[in-house]
């Protein structure tokens, strides 16, 4: 559970300011009395913190709002014990009378303080799901950004004119040399790699998919949307993903082979892209010596544009020469 540099920073802001707000004001009470502290309280502010959770992120699980509520609370504790602290310096009070209406009994700043919690600790939740921080949603932005240019043309679906099935499939050559890969100067590398997949006859469906599910490359005949099987590159990849960190934390799926009626289906990782192929079920490696070089493609085209776009400033990007 990791929580950014940036929301770290954000956290202890807001921290600071619902600790400085009730200090300004102690030790009026705005019309209420202290409160006895007890612990069926307590709990009624764990379930407010799950009910705001579960508002926030309807797909969390019972654990997951347990873990945040509890968490959100300690961190509420934690925050009311530093402000008695404080009061206890400034205002020359009890250091355990401080600690005790800091905590359970000062009710302006408890209700402060509880409501707007969930708000301070929502980091602390996004981390307990697995999701992305802030800056990492930013970075993958910046690289969506920087290859915009070259995959808009690449995500118009390539039909390619179907070609003849060989009479005798044995009678195909075991190896097909690099030479065969059609270059088109014109497109880009997702675009090529989908092409050269296509040009095997077996094949259905071609596509490249970037870590957020768009289709930035694509290929397909005989009436397949592409659009359709597209999500099921994340899907796979997810689904595995979860088999496999069972027994090894850190490791992700790479390729996947599929075989399911007349079809055979390859998710292949290219990181950070996904090549997913459809095709016929046949025997011979003619398909899987096009999918190696299809990844090379493509990692080769991901390589060259992401250094290409990291090698040039922002000025130099957007600010004309004179």
């Amino acid at each position: 559970m990791m929580v950014s540099p940036k929301d770290s920073r954000w956290m202890l802001l807001l921290s600071s300011i619902l600790i400085v707000i009730p200090m300004v004001i102690f030790p009026a009470k705005l019309g209420t009395e202290l409160s006895s502290g007890s612990f069926t309280y307590a709990i009624f502010e764990i379930l407010y913190y799950g009910v705001i959770f579960f508002i926030l992120r309807p797909s969390s699980n019972l654990i997951q709002l347990f873990q945040g509520a509890g968490l959100t609370f300690l961190f509420r504790i934690i925050l009311g014990s530093i402000f008695g602290v404080m009061i206890s310096i400034m205002y020359g009070v009890n250091f355990m009378a401080a600690l005790a209406l800091g905590v359970s009994k000062y009710l302006p700043a408890i209700i402060l303080h509880v409501a707007f919690m969930p708000i301070v600790a929502k980091p602390l939740y996004c981390a307990i799901l697995g999701e992305p921080s802030g800056d990492e949603l930013r970075r993958s932005k910046q690289r969506r950004m920087a290859a915009e240019p070259d995959t808009v043309q690449a995500s118009k679906t390539f039909v390619a004119a179907k070609r003849p099935v060989p009479a005798i499939i044995g009678e195909i050559k075991s190896e097909e040399p690099r030479t065969t890969v059609v270059a088109d100067k014109n497109a880009d590398g997702f675009d090529r790699a989908v092409r050269y997949i296509g040009e095997h006859h077996a094949v259905k469906l071609a596509a490249v998919v970037d870590e957020e599910g768009l289709m930035v490359g694509s290929f397909s005949r005989g009436g397949i949307n592409a659009e359709d099987w597209a999500p099921l590159a994340l899907l796979f990849k997810e689904a595995n993903k979860k088999i496999i960190n069972r027994y090894y934390k850190t490791s992700e799926p790479e390729r996947l082979d599929l075989t399911f009626g007349q079809n055979r289906l390859f998710s292949v990782r290219v990181s950070p892209f996904t090549l997913l192929v459809l095709s016929g079920r046949e025997d011979g490696d003619l398909l899987g010596i096009r999918l190696v070089q299809a990844s090379d493609i493509i990692s080769k085209y991901v390589s060259e544009r992401y250094d290409k776009s990291m090698s040039v400033s922002p000025e130099e990007k957007y600010v004309p020469s004179a």
